[in-house]
């Protein structure tokens, strides 16, 4: 069987792109001149973690951590291509999380799936999108109406509320953290971004 294969250089520091490969029963994961550097064997992952994580360069960023015993592997599907500028690589990186967390449930049932932030990291995520909220209601309502022309001045104020609610809806609503079936429920995980 064909291994599902992702390539990425995570940033300036990498002199070349990893090349990760996910087999069956395993993830190995190497240079492009095809040294082999890591192998994580599907039975020792204790726990996987799937998240939509967007940063300031990186507003599509999707991550899967890995966790065993005493190793912590984390995977992003974007490519860095040079300060600032990141290639969003959805297409080869998707197929290899389904490939992995499938691999993983089969070899170990046990392991917890989770999707997410961290609770931890949720909650001052939270703490961050209501403040920002609480923020731009202030600013808006205290500009000033526009004389001879209220009506149109509130809606305009109203709009700029409107339109920044999805996006601190999405943050909350897919940084939720919860447990997922990999066996039902991979497609609606990665289907979030």
């Amino acid at each position: 069987m064909e291994p599902v294969e992702y390539h990425c250089r995570n940033s300036l520091v990498d002199q070349s792109a990893i090349v990760w490969r996910a087999y069956p029963d395993r993830m190995e994961y190497g240079f492009d001149d095809g040294a082999k550097t890591g192998v994580v064997p599907y039975a020792n992952v204790r726990k996987v973690r799937l998240s939509f994580s967007p940063g300031r360069f990186q507003q599509r960023r999707f991550v899967m951590e890995l966790t065993g015993q005493t190793s912590h592997l984390v995977l992003t599907n974007l490519h860095y291509v040079s300060i600032g500028n990141f290639e969003n690589r959805s297409g080869t990186f998707f197929p290899l999380v389904r490939a992995v967390v499938e691999g993983v449930h089969r070899a170990n049932p046990s392991a917890s799936f989770r999707a997410g932030q961290k609770p931890v990291a949720y909650i001052f995520l939270l703490a961050f999108v209501i403040a920002a909220l609480a923020l731009l209601v202030a600013v808006v309502v205290s500009l000033p109406l526009v004389p001879g022309n209220v009506t149109l001045s509130a809606i305009a104020k109203l709009a700029v509320i409107a339109f920044s609610l999805p996006l601190m809806y999405q943050w909350t609503v897919r940084g939720f953290p919860r447990r997922f079936d990999p066996a039902t429920d991979l497609d609606k995980v990665l289907s979030i971004p």
